[in-house]
């Protein structure tokens, strides 16, 4: 796999006339140098250090040694050196280096060859053989001469001999030579040390100097140039490679941005932290096994960063992202017809299938196992070796799903909002916020609503009821003069007094009974409160817990106990006031005398003519209704904490509402601020026919029925924002009433339609007033070339082509999320330019923050992207699989890897190129920029 090596591309030897060497080194024998080379390699591994370029001036000498030495201590050793070039006023030190298999022979040979060093021009001063002496040919005319197979590197540039000091060479010496291809990387020190930040150094090490346009592609490195053991490590560059070797580099100097992290790299503060480190979630493997159109099982192990799938037709591309999109995605949240083509290739390719995954965490890195069948759907193997449905979340998009969910619609404008929306949800779920889970959100929204609806319900029922007070209240009253008009003015006092002492006893009963419920709920509660608990069964079971828990036990069995003798107390007490309390004899004794005087009133009445049935009658009309009278005045009372309560309710809906809203624009506000081509404005409930459909749901309407009364409604409610609020209410109001008379007026609505609303049952109704719409996402792109800033060049999605539509919605799943993303065929739709601008470039930089897997037949996003891991599938004799080659004792080895890889880099030039040939010929008939640079390379004399 790739990965980033620790390397310090600029060391001196031991035994280097300027190397200060460790007390009891003898570098006069072949195992005193050994020993010596033991040493200084075992000091660059405790460093960390990985790789290293030997650097000793105008010598190889020990080269193959210290290659030996670094193998044993496992770090790769580049053999090179250092020379100084000439003919400047002082001479430009550069490193010359080869691959770990390149012999000291060959060195001395290129020192005497392109180098230029022989008898008259030796390469130490015949007078000092410690002092190196310079190159006789200028830097540009040894990097003219210089094999492929040696890279060069331009140390401590500002420094004395270094390549930028003005002291060291100017004019065309200097410019050819920072833009000669042959020059691969130079070491510019710590920006961050640059005291005077408007200087030509400062701007230099910007990349901002406009007469050296090759500062965007050369790479800067960080050399310790180290003459001591202790120097070693003292500054060191990160290097992305498979494997290192002398194409390793080269690639890594071509691509320095993806490649290429200085020890002063912000991206990798503080110096301790490690480029290697993963912290977010990747798929390492997946297997699949039992494919119907393949005798064998596929395997592919995964690169946690950018992995390439290339191969021809029929490879098993899209049979691998299928199994990624079963094992990890969701079939169900797909548009229609790319869910159709999803299920049927499910239902053929892996009906008898076993996909299986291994896959890291995030941030903690725990490894976790998935399995997906048809009869189990995706499972996996948690750490404590339970079996649940699998959560590990892989976002899988098609370049087909794109385009459906761009498309537009005269019969549903929303719908490239919902499809848009579906996404956002699908990116929040993915980063655990509720509001992104459908089903959870649906679950809570119900829930809410039906909360409301029992409420609103409860106000109303109470509402109509209290409204019916003022009535109650002139009957008692008729009632009232009635009685007085049977009673004479004794009498009527006698009977005021006997009802005053028989309401009291009623009001006592009440609240004995009252009282005597409260101490039973009382004692409910309590036991409920003080049941025991247990520790879970587990095995690590803590006897510190153990003895606290019974003790806690201890003391709940106490506060029972407490409790019960208390509450059997108190009602004891209860029972005893109430029923015995001499206290209160004589007031039961007037109650009594108050029953029997009223008794004898009535019979008085009669003595005296009047008819005691109707007298009877009418007393016992007035008991009633001043009971109602007193229920709805309590009623009454009660209202104000019902309206709270339904007030509450209703908010709850809304809150989650809100809260959906809130977390898909921070969503959106970030795509936005990522791509810088995307815009996007959300309308709150504007989404209509979503509101029509569920209306005409829940309403049971036939397929025919009030076609245009339904939109016409919706239209009504919702779209006018300025008086939306009050429309709401109205409807709201109209749904829990079922009069629906004020708002057919309003809303112009049909007889029959006003009439179908009132008929509907209640329940259904105040359902009905719980309904909102959704929410309605717009996006808008940068036209070509536009300027940000102007408004009209931001296009809406809906009017774009078929290709920018496209585009856009690649730069919007490109821009979100940090769960692994696999694309399938991204390129489709879209020509060249927007590939190497919007998914080559987004590439690159959402590597180091996500895992991507692509799917491609353009060479550019291997290539340009720079591609950790590309894997070559190929469909031999019906077995689906990746391609290996024969290499002797290596045996088969499979075309896995970066671009250094000559096996894939061949692949990518036979399957995406057309072949070496075919490429080659394609250069020469452009004719153009490249052979323009090349001559403009050759003539410029920058003065």
């Amino acid at each position: 796999m790739t990965r980033w090596w620790k390397c310090d591309l600029q060391i001196s030897t031991p035994w280097s006339p300027d190397f200060t060497g460790e007390p009891g080194w003898d570098l006069e024998t072949g195992a005193g140098r050994e020993a010596a080379a033991d040493v200084y390699m075992a000091r660059a591994r405790e460093v960390g250090l990985e790789v290293v370029v030997l650097a000793a001036h105008n010598t190889a000498d020990g080269a193959e040694l210290l290659v030996r030495a670094g193998a044993k201590h496992d770090v790769v050793v580049f053999p090179g050196f250092e020379l100084t070039s000439g003919p400047g006023a002082d001479g430009i030190h550069v490193v010359v280096f080869g691959g770990p298999e390149t012999t000291e022979a060959e060195l001395t040979a290129l020192l005497t060859g392109c180098c230029g060093f022989d008898h008259d021009n030796p390469p130490f001063d015949p007078t000092d053989p410690t002092r190196p002496m310079p190159s006789p040919f200028t830097l540009p005319q040894i990097l003219d001469k210089l094999p492929e197979r040696y890279l060069v590197v331009a140390p401590h540039v500002f420094g004395d001999n270094g390549l930028t000091n003005g002291n060291t060479a100017k004019g065309s010496i200097r410019w050819k030579a920072i833009h000669h291809a042959r020059l691969g990387a130079i070491d510019v020190g710590d920006p961050g040390t640059i005291d005077n930040q408007a200087s030509w150094r400062a701007r230099f090490t910007r990349r901002e100097l406009t007469d050296y346009p090759c500062l965007a592609d050369l790479p800067f490195v960080s050399t310790s140039d180290a003459y001591a053991l202790q120097d070693l490590g003292g500054r060191y560059t990160w290097i992305r490679m498979e494997t290192p070797t002398i194409e390793a580099l080269r690639q890594a100097f071509l691509d320095h941005s993806a490649r290429i992290a200085c020890d002063w790299d912000p991206r990798f503060a503080p110096a301790d932290r490690s480029p290697n480190d993963v912290s977010h979630a990747w798929v390492q493997s997946i297997h699949l096994a039992n494919l119907s159109t393949a005798n064998e099982p596929l395997q592919a192990a995964l690169d946690p960063h950018l992995n390439v799938i290339i191969g021809g037709r029929g490879s098993g591309k899209s049979t691998l992202v299928s199994g990624l999109r079963l094992l990890y995605g969701n079939i169900e949240s797909l548009p229609p017809a790319t869910r159709e083509d999803a299920e049927q290739l499910r239902d053929t390719v892996f009906s008898q299938a076993a996909v299986t995954g291994t896959h890291h965490l995030a941030h903690s890195g725990e490894v976790q196992s998935s399995t997906w069948t048809m009869a189990s759907g995706s499972t996996t193997i948690r750490r404590d070796s339970r079996q649940t449905p699998t959560d590990f979340r892989v976002r899988v998009v098609g370049q087909k799903e794109l385009f459906e969910r761009a498309a537009s619609s005269k019969d549903n404008p929303f719908v490239t909002s919902r499809n848009l929306l579906v996404l956002v949800d699908d990116a929040l779920a993915g980063q655990d916020i509720q509001s992104g889970d459908r089903a959870a959100f649906d679950a809570a929204l119900d829930e809410a609503r039906t909360s409301w609806v029992g409420a609103a319900r409860r106000l109303y029922g109470e509402r109509a009821a209290v409204s019916q007070l003022a009535a109650v209240e002139e009957r008692v009253s008729e009632l009232r003069r009635q009685v007085d008009a049977f009673d004479s003015e004794a009498s009527r006092a006698r009977r005021m007094r006997n009802d005053a002492l028989l309401e009291e006893s009623r009001l006592v009963t009440q609240e004995h009974l009252g009282l005597l419920r409260g101490l039973d709920a009382i004692q409910t509660e309590a036991s409920s409160a003080t049941a025991p608990n247990t520790l879970p069964d587990t095995t690590d079971r803590s006897g510190g817990a153990s003895a606290l828990l019974r003790r806690l036990g201890e003391l709940r069995e106490e506060i029972a106990g407490t409790l019960r003798s208390a509450l059997d107390a108190a009602r004891s007490t209860v029972e005893s006031l109430y029923a015995e309390s001499p206290d209160f004899a004589e007031w039961r004794s007037s109650v009594g005398g108050a029953a029997a005087d009223a008794e004898q009133l009535v019979r008085e009445l009669a003595e005296l003519g009047l008819d005691p049935d109707a007298y009877g009658r009418i007393r016992a009309q007035l008991a009633v209704q001043e009971a109602t009278e007193r229920d709805l005045q309590s009623r009454r009372s009660a209202l104000p904490e019902l309206e709270a309560d339904a007030g509450a309710a209703w908010r709850a809906v809304l809150a989650l509402v809100d809260q959906r809203r809130v977390d898909r624009t921070a969503l959106l506000r970030q795509v936005q601020a990522r791509s810088q081509t995307l815009r996007f404005t959300i309308r709150t409930l504007a989404d209509t026919a979503s509101w029509v459909e569920q209306t005409r749901v829940l309403l049971n309407l036939r397929s025919d029925g009030f076609l245009e009364d339904v939109p016409a409604l919706a239209s009504w409610i919702w779209e006018d924002e300025e008086h939306r609020d009050h429309r709401v209410d109205a409807w709201r109001m109209a749904c829990i009433s079922g009069d629906f008379s004020g708002l057919a007026s309003r809303a112009a609505m049909r007889p029959a339609w006003a009439s179908r609303l009132s008929d509907v049952d209640p329940l259904i109704r105040t359902r009905l007033a719980a309904e909102l719409p959704d929410d309605e996402v717009c996006m808008r792109f940068l036209r070509d070339d536009g300027d940000a800033d102007r408004d009209e060049d931001w296009q809406p999605l809906t009017t774009g082509s078929p290709g920018q539509r496209s585009a856009a919605m690649l730069g919007f799943v490109l821009h979100y999320g940090e769960e692994p993303l696999v694309l399938d065929q991204p390129e489709d739709d879209l020509d060249t330019e927007w590939i190497s601008e919007l998914i080559v470039r987004q590439l690159r930089r959402s590597r180091w923050a996500r895992q991507l897997i692509v799917v491609t037949h353009n060479a550019n996003i291997p290539v340009n992207a720079d591609a950790e891991r590309v894997i070559v599938l190929e469909n031999e004799s019906g077995s689906l699989k990746i391609r290996s080659t024969a290499m002797g004792d290596a045996g088969q080895v499979e075309h896995c890897g970066p671009i250094e890889n000559q096996l894939v880099r061949t692949d990518i030039q036979k399957i995406m190129e057309g072949g070496v040939d075919a490429f080659v010929r394609r250069e020469r008939r452009y004719n153009n920029e490249l052979n323009s640079y090349r001559i403009a390379m050759e003539r410029v004399n920058p003065s």
